[in-house]
C-alpha cells in the first residue's frame, strides 16, 4: 500500500506504555517535532505510562499507528492539566504529531485527526475539541482545517503566537450514528 493511499481503517491508536518511551523520545528530538513540541508536554506523555487507563480516548497520550506501525503521538487534555490552553466546560484540548519523517507530506493529517476526533466524540460527552498550534505550524493548521476544525484566529499564550481552532461535536455527529 502506498502511504498516500492510507484510509481510516488502516489507522489505530495504542495506549501509551513503557514499550513506546524510547521511540517517543526519539521522535521528540527530531527537528520537525521539537520545533513545536514543548518539553512539559513530553513529561505528560511519560506520566501517562504510570497510570492504567480504563478507556482509550478519555485522557492522556496515545500512539498513532498505520497498519500497526507506530508513526506518531496524540495527547488529549483538559484545562486543569494545561496552563497553556484556556478550555471551558465540555471542551478538551488535542495535541498531536507525526514522528516518523517518512509519513510527513503524505496528506495523512486530516485522516488521522478525523479518526481521532470521531473516537473522542464516540466515547465521551465532550462538546468541542480545541487545538492551538503555533501560528507558523502550517502543516498542523492545514490538517486541522481539512478535518473541519474552525479557525478562531490568533491568540497569545506564554510568549507564543498560536492559532485557535476548534471542532464542535455537531459537525461530526452524522458519522457517529
Amino acid at each position: 500500500m502506498k502511504i498516500s493511499g492510507c484510509k481510516e481503517e488502516n489507522i489505530t491508536f495504542a495506549e501509551m506504555s513503557n514499550e513506546y518511551i524510547e521511540l517517543v523520545k526519539a521522535w521528540v528530538a527530531k527537528p520537525h517535532v521539537c520545533r513545536w513540541w514543548t518539553d512539559s508536554w513530553s513529561e505528560e506523555i511519560f506520566q501517562d505510562t504510570l497510570y492504567k487507563k480504563n478507556e482509550s480516548f478519555i485522557h492522556g497520550s496515545m500512539i498513532i499507528c498505520i497498519d500497526d506501525v507506530p508513526i506518531g503521538l496524540s495527547q488529549l487534555y483538559f484545562s486543569s492539566s494545561s496552563p497553556e490552553t484556556s478550555l471551558s466546560f465540555g471542551e478538551c484540548g488535542l495535541r498531536f504529531f507525526i514522528g516518523d519523517a517518512k509519513y510527513l507530506k503524505q496528506k495523512l493529517g486530516r485522516v488521522i485527526i478525523g479518526k481521532l476526533v470521531e473516537g473522542i466524540f464516540r466515547v465521551t460527552k465532550i462538546e468541542r475539541i480545541v487545538c492551538e498550534p503555533q501560528a507558523d505550524n502550517w502543516p498542523a493548521i492545514i490538517s486541522l482545517k481539512r478535518a473541519k476544525f474552525r479557525d478562531h484566529g490568533r491568540v497569545r499564550r506564554a510568549n507564543l503566537s498560536l492559532v485557535r481552532l476548534s471542532l464542535p461535536r455537531n459537525l461530526v455527529e452524522k458519522k457517529l450514528k
